[in-house]
């Protein structure tokens, strides 16, 4: 079976934006949010938190060093990974994350989220990057019934 031209490019942009979510996932781990926030476009849109947006890479910089600021440790991880192709130079896609997070104070009060990363994402001359996030919880140790869930009912 022969791949088209178009299909193979598919498969190269799929595993680009794989390779994007996996940066992103390490750069919060090891504790770097300047690189992090390349996996941004220049003018993107970030949601973690329900309804406050942050507009642009300036301010998910900013957001991004304070959060990660609070933790000693972090460990991402990422799932169930889906992408749609809307033409060919931009697309959406669904992930699946686990993330741990280290207190200062110690283990007895580690943090523990479970959820959904909702980005639309561009080419650019940087290669593909997030245009658009929106983070979803689906489950968090200690709750956070606060934060944006995916629209079940428990």
């Amino acid at each position: 079976m022969e791949l088209e031209m178009s299909e193979t490019r598919e498969l190269f942009d799929r595993q680009e934006i794989i390779d994007v979510m996996h940066s992103y996932c390490r750069f919060v781990d090891l504790n770097q949010p300047e690189k992090q926030v390349e996996c941004f476009t220049l003018d993107a849109v970030a949601d973690y938190y329900g309804g406050t947006e942050l507009i642009g890479r300036e301010a998910i910089l900013e957001m991004l060093q304070k959060a990660l600021s609070r933790f000693t440790a972090t460990c991402h991880t990422l799932s169930n990974i889906e992408i749609n192709f809307d033409g060919t130079d931009t697309a959406n896609s669904v992930s699946y994350v686990q993330a741990w997070h280290r207190q200062p104070s110690g283990p007895e009060d580690d943090y523990e989220v479970r959820g959904q990363y909702h980005d639309n994402w561009e080419r650019t001359e940087e290669g593909w990057r997030i245009s658009y996030r929106k983070f979803l919880t689906m489950a968090a140790t200690p709750p956070r019934p606060d934060a944006p869930g995916i629209g079940r009912i428990s």
